[in-house]
């Protein structure tokens, strides 16, 4: 199992963000290696990933389940990706918090379970990808919330019965 946690600083509030965290199409754009996202229902999102770690650059098909949405507050998905060779689970949590300056912190975290190829390369480098994709992230987030681009919050939690994910369906 590998863990990741982090914090970005963002200069909006927590309201001005939230559309934009939970607007697949903002998402799509702001997703290092996302070649297509698809909102399935406020729930569900079907996405094609493809992440390079060293020589290795698997297209991952992504189904993505929300699992908590607490607007603007909290944000919890759950995905399994399948390639060739590849397979990954992830739980993924963001928290926005407001700033006494009107900014928010975003705390973060994940934690994945990777097998195949990729998982064969280390969770050094895996980590290092995956910290240096999320500040890629963050990054374009930033930018789009600064120039105003049009955002509308999509997604909302899925009732209990719909949360569980499989590997290999």
């Amino acid at each position: 199992m590998l863990e990741f946690t982090g914090e970005n600083e963002m200069e909006q509030s927590t309201d001005e963000l939230w559309p934009y965290f939970t607007d697949t199409d903002v998402l799509a754009e702001c997703a290092p290696g996302c070649k297509e996202m698809t909102l399935k229902s406020p729930h569900e999102i079907e996405a094609v990933l493809a992440v390079g770690v060293g020589s290795v650059k698997p297209e991952f098909d992504v189904d993505v389940v929300v699992t908590e949405a607490d607007r603007p507050n909290s944000l919890e998905m759950k995905a399994v990706g399948h390639a060739p060779r590849n397979e990954f689970e992830t739980t993924a949590e963001m928290e926005l918090q407001e700033n006494d300056d009107g900014g928010t912190t975003v705390v973060w975290s994940a934690s994945a379970d990777v097998s195949g190829t990729i998982a064969s390369l280390g969770g050094r480098a895996l980590k290092s990808v995956t910290n240096r994709l999320v500040k890629k992230f963050f990054s374009n987030m930033q930018e789009k919330a600064a120039d105003g681009v049009d955002a509308e919050s999509e997604l909302e939690a899925a009732p209990t019965e719909d949360v569980t994910l499989e590997s290999g369906d």
